[in-house]
């Protein structure tokens, strides 16, 4: 019994050891600001290449732009990416950072979700998850 208590014990260590930090926030954010840059000035080909493959497997490029000349069709152009929130998720698979904007066109707004993933054997940085929803 006291084998097993002590056993139980040291498990934290051991998980503990095994954690890290998501170790590249400043490239992450450098990412988001290429992305806002090139969609602000409508640079097609640099904003679908801060993208990971992985995304396009669930939404198509061509709808993808669709959708997001659509907003500032809608709304139209962007005057401000307003950031609400940012946090890191290491993993296991690699660190995933999150980021909260609200996007203020002349003439309405939208909140925007990216998800930035990058790693741990390729250590490329794309986004991997993007929702935007009009208000």
């Amino acid at each position: 019994m006291k084998k097993l208590f002590a056993l139980l014990m040291l498990l934290p260590l051991f998980f503990t050891a095994c954690s890290y930090e998501a170790a590249d926030q400043g490239g992450a954010d450098q990412l988001v600001n290429r992305y806002h840059e090139a969609y602000k000035t409508g640079d097609w080909e640099t904003l679908l290449a801060c993208y990971d493959e992985s995304f396009f497997q669930t939404h198509s490029r061509n709808a993808w732009q669709s959708t997001l000349t659509a907003l500032t069709e809608r709304f139209g152009p962007i005057r401000e990416f307003h950031q609400m929130y940012s946090q890191k998720d290491p993993r296991y698979r690699g660190d995933y950072y999150m980021y909260g904007y609200r996007i203020l066109f002349d003439h309405g707004s939208a909140t925007e979700t990216l998800t930035i993933f990058q790693g741990i054997e390729e250590k490329k940085l794309a986004i991997a998850g993007h929702v935007i929803t009009p208000e």
